[in-house]
């Protein structure tokens, strides 16, 4: 499993890759989610002109972030990004990404999420299926001792269920300790 990883970072030391078609898709899927986050600020009731309301915040950041993937819309569509996100999703690319290396990898990595979200988090408490969540994900794609990829892994979580149940006041998923 390491050697997948290990290909992937020797194959793409030298190469940047642009990602038109990813604009494409996220410059739209942004102007969505800023013209939802627009709409619903914007029905907010207020007393006054928007400068002392509640939706002040939310329409400035929404606003900017429409703009913003407006622009990066407007960039993927000069460099051509809808043949290309088009490209993507044909089967026959499909076919080659599973059997590159990089698709084996992003298979293996999308196994332990889902693995750690449908199993671990079900039959173990938060603290363990993270730190065995972790420590799996580490020793997979980090090169280690493993007492090192151990104590990263507690630290970690108890990092993670310091902040958020005692300084969020938040219920961690699990049966939690």
């Amino acid at each position: 499993m390491g050697n997948i990883a290990e290909e992937y970072k020797e194959k793409t030391k030298e190469k940047v890759e642009e990602t038109p078609a990813g604009d494409f898709f996220m410059g739209i899927a942004l102007m969505v989610l800023s013209a939802a986050v627009l709409y619903v600020a914007w029905s907010w009731p207020r007393e006054g002109s928007l400068a002392s309301s509640a939706a002040l915040f939310p329409v400035l950041i929404a606003s900017t972030l429409f703009l913003m993937a407006a622009s990066l819309f407007a960039t993927s569509l000069r460099h051509r990004g809808l043949p290309r996100l088009l490209h993507y999703l044909t089967p026959a690319y499909w076919r080659g990404f599973i059997a590159s290396t990089t698709g084996r990898l992003t298979l293996l990595t999308l196994s332990t999420i889902l693995g750690y979200m449908v199993i671990l988090l079900k039959v173990l408490p938060f603290e363990a299926a993270t730190i065995l969540y972790i420590a799996g994900s580490l020793r997979i794609f980090w090169k280690a001792k493993m007492t090192r990829i151990i104590i990263i892994s507690v630290c970690v979580t108890a990092f993670y269920v310091l902040s958020f149940r005692y300084l969020f006041r938040l219920e961690l998923p699990g049966w939690g300790m």
